[in-house]
């Protein structure tokens, strides 16, 4: 038996991730910003830009800016009591800071060539038009066809976060269109030539609620998704006809996120302070754009490898003539998303508490440790077939004292063997595995749960990547 505890690696750090969030703050989205303000202390939050879009808000609505401004000013009323259980949350100022307006509205993708709207909208009558939809009209110089420059607030911030010396990645996030990213984009490359540029690109890793508007159309060709994904896009077509330019990387979902939009109950929510009770019964469709990062920070995922399953849900490459760097969830079973989503449930449910309990009266997540190995990165693990290794989790720890449970698990659809590897069950602290005598260069990556008997019960990861 070979007794083995790998070093750890991970293409992230104990890092905070650099965010950009770009919203319409349509019916969902104020949802997704309630509960990422309440992880704010695992992120740098470099920009929150406020997007109107159609068919929920024309162009000059304040609607959204006010929705988001108004959540900010209950956050505010709040801070006093959250950073008593995380210091490290975002200050209201700097929140106010980096909330910006960006350009609006754009019709939601597969509305774009209908032209119209006339229905209801998370039950409120909506009735409204557009004319042509051209990428040209709305990204570029001059003015767009509401008679706004092309440049915005949002934009021009935008520009001052990608110009930071800072070589982190950037994880944008799409919660509405890109609009105002893309002219972004746009400026810079203008005014900081071809190769910062093309730095700035690398760094960038999109993920995309679906594509929402058709200025995504500068990332990747609308044509090609309609062609080869499983978006339904209505009549859009691409009319944009210049370079394409590739992000670091981009993730779509194309389709799992309507399945989280029902997760979180607005009873369950209501009730835990100001932020709590202007969550609505929209849902949160936006919300798996960062729950990767969260369950990223609790060892279940590297962000950089987006086959691997996360709180987010599973991504594989996209099929068609894409870059190798664009995934997708087309054909993913959704249940890779479903999967994780009690544990996530908890972990809001808790956070809630946050807001009106001191710290001693609120759970905490468990550290789970394999071998000396107290980090949340992945561990890599050389192997021999047929061999049996040991992995030993017994100095796990709560820091509530609370009994703790383990469950080890083959995360089958995230491995490229193919064959049987662990019992049903096991439940144990320590982990006796024989190695696969077929194991050849498959990979087996096991995850190890450990949760706590807590109110609600919370739970910490590791993964195992084992390899010949």
């Amino acid at each position: 038996m070979l007794l083995l505890f790998a070093a750890s690696f991970s293409g992230f750090s104990s890092e905070k991730f650099r965010v950009v969030i770009l919203t319409d703050q349509t019916h969902d989205d104020g949802n997704s910003l309630i509960r990422y303000l309440y992880y704010s202390h695992l992120f740098d939050t470099e920009a929150i830009i406020v997007t109107p879009q159609l068919p929920d808000y024309v162009f000059n609505d304040p609607g959204p800016w006010n929705k988001a401004q108004n959540i900010i000013e209950a956050y505010t009323k709040e801070y006093d009591q959250l950073k008593k259980h995380q210091s490290d949350l975002i200050h209201p100022d700097q929140l106010r800071a980096v909330t910006k307006k960006g350009r609006g509205a754009l019709p939601i993708i597969w509305l774009t060539n209908a032209r119209k709207f006339n229905a209801e909208i998370a039950g409120r009558k909506v009735e409204t038009s557009w004319g042509e939809i051209k990428f040209g009209d709305w990204i570029g110089e001059g003015l767009n066809p509401n008679g706004e420059t092309k440049d915005s607030e949002g934009s021009d911030f935008l520009q001052e976060v990608f110009a930071k010396d800072d070589n982190r990645p950037i994880f944008v996030q799409s919660w509405g269109g890109p609009i105002t990213l893309v002219q972004a984009l746009y400026r810079f490359k203008q005014k900081q030539g071809e190769e910062k540029f093309r730095k700035l690109m690398d760094k960038l890793h999109i993920f995309g609620i679906l594509l929402q508007d058709i200025t995504f159309d500068f990332l990747i060709k609308l044509d090609d998704v309609k062609t080869y994904g499983c978006l339904k896009m209505g009549d859009t077509k691409s009319t944009y006809h210049g370079e394409r330019y590739h992000p670091g990387w981009l993730l779509l979902d194309e389709v799992h996120f309507w399945k989280y939009i029902t997760v979180m109950k607005q009873q369950e929510v209501n009730g835990h302070g100001p932020m709590s009770d202007i969550y609505d019964h929209g849902g949160e469709g936006d919300t798996p754009a960062f729950l990767y990062l969260i369950s990223a920070a609790l060892g279940l995922n590297d962000p950089a490898d987006p086959k691997m399953g996360s709180w987010g849900t599973m991504f594989k490459k996209m099929e068609g003539p894409f870059p190798d760097n664009y995934y997708s969830t087309c054909k993913v079973d959704v249940n890779e998303i479903l999967r994780w989503a009690p544990d996530a449930k908890n972990s809001f449910l808790n956070r809630l508490q946050w807001s009106l309990k001191q710290p001693s009266e609120v759970n905490h997540e468990p550290v789970a440790v394999i071998g000396k190995d107290r980090s949340n990165q992945i561990i890599p693990m050389k192997v021999k077939p047929g061999k049996t290794i040991r992995l030993d989790a017994s100095k796990s720890s709560d820091p509530d004292g609370d009994q703790l449970s383990y469950n080890w698990v083959f995360y089958k659809s995230a491995s490229s063997y193919t064959g049987a590897v662990l019992p049903e069950k096991d439940k144990s602290p320590l982990l006796n595995l024989k190695v696969p005598d077929d194991l050849g260069n498959s990979n087996i990556h096991l995850v190890l749960e450990v949760r706590d008997n807590g109110t609600p019960s919370l739970v910490s990861y590791r993964r195992i990547i084992l390899t010949k």
